[in-house]
């Protein structure tokens, strides 16, 4: 199902797959990549995701700005990125607001341009809530990562070590500052993949993003800071 949220004077997409499961339950957002297909990794996550019992939304943010595919120059312009930060922030309000969510249990997962916009909005105090990030193939950039603090939620990173568009040297900053935070996390560096994982790689990417949120997105179920 897709419904339509008016953002910024904009008219937003955001897709919707609801479990037939008893209310409240948790949620994940998914965030697409520079080249703006939602559906591929929707159509691989929110199958079994949505059968265990929790919620998954795409928010089409490119909508925002009427982008079709993102290139350097649109990302590192300084106009486009704060745009798309704002939709997201403002979807994952929708969400949270739904009385069909706990609002205590949102999750974001974030594909390469995703994962950077993922690790970034969390890093904003006017962000709602987020329990836990699992971001593939993105980094946390200046000017955003000065303001990650050990309050960012437990994330998940996920990188090939072959990838020739977003080097996995961000994979290993990451994790070199959320251990500096002491924040919970998980690193999976996947020995040559590149940016475009194989279909055996995928199949792992998902069952790790399952346990991972399985574990952190129960309610009563503590955090601990693995790598």
């Amino acid at each position: 199902m897709q419904t339509t949220l008016q953002i910024g004077g904009k008219s937003i997409r955001l897709d919707t797959f609801e479990p037939r499961t008893p209310n409240p339950h948790p949620a994940l957002l998914l965030l697409h990549g520079a080249g703006g297909n939602a559906e591929f990794w929707l159509d691989q996550l929110a199958p079994p995701i949505a059968r265990a019992g929790v919620a998954v939304y795409a928010v089409h943010y490119f909508d925002r700005t009427a982008t079709t595919r993102a290139d350097l120059l649109t990302i590192s312009d300084g106009i486009h990125v704060p745009l798309w930060l704002a939709t997201v922030r403002e979807a994952l309000t929708y969400i949270a607001a739904r009385s069909t969510v706990d609002p205590t249990r949102i999750a974001l997962v974030g594909i390469s341009l995703g994962a950077f916009l993922s690790l970034a909005v969390a890093t904003q105090p006017e962000t709602p809530p987020i329990q836990a990030i699992v971001e593939v193939s993105g980094g946390l950039v200046p000017p955003y990562d000065a303001n990650a603090t050990s309050a960012f939620p437990p994330t998940l990173i996920l990188h090939g070590d072959a990838d020739t568009v977003v080097s996995v040297n961000h994979a290993h900053a990451l994790d070199a500052r959320l251990r500096h935070l002491n924040v919970a996390h998980q690193i999976h560096i996947f020995r040559g993949e590149t940016h475009f994982f194989s279909d055996a790689t995928r199949l792992r990417i998902l069952t790790e993003t399952a346990t991972f949120l399985g574990h952190h997105l129960h309610p009563s179920e503590p955090h601990s800071n693995v790598s």
